[in-house]
């Protein structure tokens, strides 16, 4: 683990930041949402007169503490509730723009957890998110690269499992897709941008994808009707779970989400669009995103993804 360095709130903030003794109970997991580093997330949070505090922030060099662990923090939105009053908070930095620094942030703070999960005799199910005591998205960044996954990175440490910081791997996943149309039935297989799976004179109303790595799931919208339940198979004679559509309604909107393997880092996206819409990537929902592309009661023509 890389070395803890400590920059305590002084005892002039303590009524401000952390004004309760605590005994911990859990941990509560963040994501700063800039691109700020841990000694100036640390030097932010002391330095102003909010009501908002935390006892750790983590990039990918340092881990700085702001708060004891005997002292409570402002942080999950729940008042004097169990995240405020009984959690101690990390937040992982770079998680604005993510890759590679944020990558290696999750992974110090990983490090971190297991650390205190070892002091304290906790197992992972002291592990939270921000989210647990809110309606907030946090952690964004470690939520949208799934948090079973994060669970995962966490008890790997806690079995013995190194982390890997060094091994990472940019291989490329090709992703094959294709899309049957109300007058043209099932057109060809497309890779990734060499072609769009589509016609433009008719519109979708079945759609299949695969990957040659990882996982994919992914569900479309009826024209009028609502979303269908995701698939993850590619078979187009499979109507339960070879293909998203009933190959008969038109489809409006498309929804995409790529699961990234251990064996393959900075983790990917699904980035995909309909028509001649803007790109949409996995299903976020910031930065403009709506969470899939396309539009309600716009038929879908034209279809394109690359995983990246």
């Amino acid at each position: 683990m890389v070395e803890i360095v400590k920059k305590i709130v002084p005892e002039s903030k303590y009524s401000t930041k952390c004004p309760y003794s605590m005994r911990p109970t859990r941990i509560v997991v963040h994501n700063t949402a800039n691109d700020a580093s841990a000694i100036n997330e640390i030097a932010y949070m002391t330095n102003n007169d909010k009501e908002v505090s935390f006892h750790y922030a983590v990039d990918d060099k340092q881990i700085v503490q702001g708060i004891e662990e005997n002292r409570n923090a402002w942080h999950a939105s729940d008042g004097n509730g169990k995240g405020n009053r009984e959690g101690i908070a990390i937040e992982i930095c770079y998680s604005k723009s993510g890759g590679a620094k944020f990558i290696k942030a999750e992974q110090n703070a990983v490090d971190l957890i297991v650390d205190i999960l070892k002091r304290y005799g906790w197992s992972t199910d002291k592990v939270t998110k921000h989210q647990d005591y809110t309606n907030k998205y946090c952690p964004h960044r470690t939520l949208d690269m799934g948090w079973d996954r994060f669970i995962k990175m966490i008890e790997n440490r806690l079995n013995g499992g190194q982390n890997q910081t060094t091994n990472t791997s940019n291989k490329k996943v090709n992703v094959f897709y294709r899309v049957k149309t109300k007058k043209h039935g099932w057109l060809a297989e497309v890779k990734n941008l060499e072609d769009y799976a589509g016609w433009e004179d008719s519109p979708i109303t079945g759609l299949a994808i695969r990957v040659d790595k990882g996982s994919i799931k992914y569900r479309v919208h009826i024209k009028g009707k609502g979303w269908l339940p995701y698939v993850t198979g590619y078979n187009i004679n499979d109507i339960i779970n070879g293909f998203a559509g009933d190959g008969e309604n038109v489809i409006d909107a498309i929804e995409v989400y790529y699961n990234t393997p251990d064996s393959i880092r900075p983790y990917k996206k699904a980035k995909y669009k309909v028509n001649n819409y803007s790109w949409q990537y996995d299903n976020e929902k910031r930065n403009g995103q709506d969470g899939y592309a396309g539009a309600f009661g716009v038929n879908a023509t034209k279809f394109q993804i690359v995983i990246e």
